[in-house]
């Protein structure tokens, strides 16, 4: 009889609201893995927007549940099974929509597995497979950027948006960037201008002062980067110069991509969009893969985590209630106690 631990994880067996349909359950995992596997103790793990769209049923890749949730984080190798490239103690991750991150314990096959440097800290290695590289795919791939170039980008304080800021100054590129008015608005704007942002400023603020702004600098920005749509997508792309790229990467207004006529007829913009994960799927991107992720930037301080609250599985109704309201900092699920440690 096949030996098997126990593993807390987080399920739905039905779509619906995640606070309603979520349940920590105990299941058990294979103790030994077989050739070609891995044992992972799963570490942490934040919740992201496309997991709440997961368990809804509203994302573009659905798996019919039962399903563990999560879509990104970070776990250790505690068993390799034989043949493995991996020992016991390294660092992993996978890069897939469908991974079970919201448990205790899996096994893995090995080619799925992308090694993380155990110096990386967890709460950004937990974070690193979506945002950074969602980053440096709009930031690579659409236009050539030169040193000094100006990027504007909304949503700069989301998870891409502070990857996007780190980027480009690791890149060498000027950032502009527009973020939605708070009360704690000068806390904000310090924070970007401490990660790397040239230029911070509210929507209405840029609204004022864009023409003067536009004035002042050498040149036009050759790239937006969309992640909230509605009129903010109107603002940043009507800035670009002629025939600019605008990429959008999300929705967070949930309302309609906007352009302006003079800018897609008069000014011959582009209008592109990105999925990190269906770009990644493609195979004539595999060998790019593992640079995107920026290992060595996370190493050197110069790619950090965003701002999140440690949470633990057994507070997973509070964890989502918050993500749904949008009204907090996002949440790390920290599956095991020894992750801790290094948070």
């Amino acid at each position: 009889m096949q030996k098997t631990i126990q593993s807390r994880a987080l399920i739905y067996h039905k779509f619906g609201d995640p606070r309603e349909v979520l349940e920590l359950q105990t299941i058990q995992v294979p103790a030994e893995p077989s050739k070609g596997e891995c044992l992972v103790q799963w570490l942490a793990s934040p919740i992201n927007p496309l997991d709440i769209n997961r368990v809804q049923g509203n994302y573009a890749l659905k798996t019919e549940p039962p399903v563990i949730g999560g879509s990104e984080g970070v776990g250790k190798i505690i068993k390799a099974g034989s043949g493995s490239r991996f020992k016991v103690g390294d660092h992993v991750t996978i890069f897939s929509a469908e991974t079970p991150f919201w448990t205790e314990y899996g096994i893995v096959d090995d080619e799925d597995l992308v090694q993380l440097d155990n110096r990386i800290p967890l709460d950004l290695a937990a974070t690193l497979m979506i945002n950074p590289p969602t980053a440096w795919i709009m930031l690579q791939k659409y236009v050539k950027l030169e040193k000094g170039d100006y990027v504007i980008q909304n949503s700069a304080n989301s998870g891409v948006g502070r990857s996007v800021i780190e980027l480009c100054k690791a890149f060498g590129y000027k950032s502009i960037n527009v973020v939605r008015s708070r009360p704690n608005i000068k806390e904000l704007k310090t924070d970007l201008w401490r990660i790397g942002a040239d230029h911070v400023f509210t929507e209405e603020e840029f609204k004022e002062t864009s023409k003067e702004f536009l004035k002042s600098i050498k040149s036009r920005p050759k790239l937006a980067l969309n992640g909230v749509g509605g009129k903010s997508s109107l603002q940043i792309s009507s800035v670009l110069e002629r025939g600019g790229t605008c990429v959008t990467y999300g929705g967070m207004s949930k309302k309609a991509h906007e352009f302006t006529t003079s800018a897609l007829v008069f000014n011959d913009i582009q209008v592109r969009g990105v999925a990190v994960g269906m770009w990644a799927r493609r195979e004539e991107n595999l060998d790019e893969w593992n640079f995107c992720v920026e290992q060595k930037l996370a190493v050197e301080g110069k790619l950090t985590s965003i701002p999140m609250e440690k949470v633990s599985l057994a507070d997973h109704k509070k964890a989502i209630q918050k993500s749904m309201e949008g009204k907090s900092i996002k949440q790390l699920f920290i599956i095991n106690s020894s992750a801790t440690s290094r948070l």
